[in-house]
């Protein structure tokens, strides 16, 4: 089973073409990729949860549930920052936005999928000359970050209504103890792949290369009015990092 991360709801983001949107979340990790200070990077990750629920109409708590898994990663990469970095506050801070960079990035992933259906995202990349065969392939791999997502909160539950305790054990008791994931999730990912190609297959997928499509996109205006507000606001961004030296700290 496909899960999917759409969300129906009247917002300016849910509007937009599905190219403006890609060319929105495109240049956002560009500006995230280019500053590095902490003074920087933790107001861009609030910036963008307020951005999310004004313009998407996605709640802190529905950002908060995708962003969830993601946490680990972010105490992760503050222990680490704080013993190899002198002295160990700072490295914590520097860990804290590092974190929240790539928490922002995937809040940038997600919201993009939680805001554009299936259909409107393979529109878009036809529509930006990508062949539809890689336009559907992005598409699916996109698609299949919830669906994995959703298995492995199925199979847990499962096995916690078979008794399994995670949260007991050191962390090579519950890195062992993970496997009870990890291969009933391993081997439906295989099944749903093997499902997926055998409906590709069904539909004579491939057999010609000229398609018709029953719907279709089109820019209006307020289209070109966001895809001209990101460029200037990626032109900002590039002027204060190259031409004003803001937002950069060297490190070592």
């Amino acid at each position: 089973m496909m899960y999917n991360f759409y969300v129906e709801r009247d917002s300016v983001l849910h509007s937009l073409d599905p190219r403006v949107k890609l060319a929105g979340s495109a240049s956002a990790v560009i500006i995230l990729l280019l500053f590095n200070s902490p003074e920087v990077l933790i107001p861009l990750f609030f910036l963008t949860i307020l951005l999310v629920y004004t313009l998407g109409k996605i709640t802190p708590r529905e950002q908060y549930r995708v962003l969830k898994p993601l946490f680990p990663i972010l105490i992760i990469t503050i222990v680490v920052w704080a013993f190899v970095y002198d002295p160990w506050y700072r490295g914590a801070l520097i860990g804290v936005a590092y974190g929240l960079r790539l928490l922002t990035f995937g809040l940038i992933a997600f919201s993009l999928l939680m805001t554009t259906t299936q259909r409107e995202l393979i529109l878009g990349f036809i529509k930006l000359k990508m062949p539809y065969e890689y336009g559907l392939t992005m598409t699916i791999a996109l698609r299949y970050i919830p669906t994995l997502y959703m298995l492995a909160l199925n199979i847990m539950d499962a096995q916690k209504a078979r008794g399994w305790e995670m949260e007991k054990g050191n962390i090579l008791v519950r890195m062992r103890k993970m496997s009870a994931v990890l291969v009933p999730l391993l081997i439906a990912s295989i099944k749903t792949a093997h499902e997926l190609s055998i409906a590709l297959e069904s539909r004579a997928f491939g057999a010609r290369k000229e398609r018709t499509f029953l719907y279709t996109i089109e820019m209006k205006g307020r289209d070109y009015a966001a895809l001209l507000m990101t460029g200037v606001i990626l032109g900002i961004a590039l002027y204060m990092r190259y031409g004003l030296g803001f937002g950069h700290i060297k490190l070592y």
